[in-house]
């Protein structure tokens, strides 16, 4: 039992801080104005000189059909399409977007899932609503309105990912898709997860629950930590269009 024990505080102590980390602005890589559907995937290959993107189409029940499969160049910047995804991408995604972090079991995310209501207009907070009457009441809010507001509501179906006591995902009304808003860093580089936050801002968290922001990150999802550990890449929505952008990290 003393030489796994050894082998747990060893790789610990290896264990990168995230406040220590140096990481460049993200740098745009090139836009998805190509592809069909949205992405769902992302994965680097072993040597960084290609990414793996998966893309679905979205249903009304927050599920993705008719996938599809592309790769990037790093070098020019190119995007084709691809039968089917690469082996370097099936196995990159094996570890990155499991619930625990490679040689770590210790590291692991916690799923829940739950219900939340949302109404599209806040409730009366004074006036004859308020007491239960039927007129308006200071701000306008008449009992048509209410009506509307009480149509409006809606039940959201919540599945949330924690870690440390830190959401790295919260997926509402969307089908789970592992490493969707996540990806451990690789086994050399020690225990730590780049995650998307959901305010949408890109994170970094180490073993020890240190956390850093990647600056200038909005809308982020789908965040890939290359093999070597060195960059960090990640797709941003603007609109309805998908940029992906990568970050070199030291």
């Amino acid at each position: 039992m003393v030489i796994p024990v050894l082998m747990a505080l060893t790789l610990v102590a290896q264990s990168p801080s995230a406040t220590a980390l140096t990481m460049s602005a993200p740098q745009k890589l090139l836009t998805l104005d190509k592809i069909k559907g949205e992405p769902t995937q992302i994965a680097w290959s072993p040597d960084a000189t290609e990414l793996y993107v998966a893309t679905g189409a979205r249903t009304r029940l927050g599920t993705f059909e008719s996938p599809k499969h592309y790769v990037i160049t790093i070098a020019d910047q190119k995007l084709k399409s691809v039968d089917a995804a690469p082996q370097w991408a099936t196995d990159y995604l094996a570890w990155k977007s499991n619930r625990f972090a490679p040689g770590d079991h210790a590291f692991t995310i916690q799923v829940s899932e739950g219900e939340r209501t949302e109404r599209a207009v806040s409730a009366p907070m004074g006036g004859d609503l308020a007491k239960g009457g039927g007129g308006g009441d200071s701000t306008g809010t008449t009992a048509s309105d209410m009506v509307s507001a009480g149509l409006a509501s809606q039940r959201q179906h919540v599945i949330t990912l924690k870690l440390k006591g830190e959401t790295v995902g919260e997926l509402v009304d969307t089908q789970f898709l592992p490493g969707y808003t996540f990806s451990w860093a690789p086994k050399s580089f020690g225990p730590a997860i780049a995650y998307a936050r959901p305010d949408g801002h890109l994170s970094v968290m180490d073993h020890d629950g240190g956390k850093k922001e990647v600056a200038g990150t909005k809308n982020a999802l789908l965040p890939a930590w290359a093999d070597s550990g060195s960059k960090i890449a990640f797709v941003q929505r603007d609109g309805k269009k998908f940029d992906v952008y990568v970050v070199d990290v030291k």
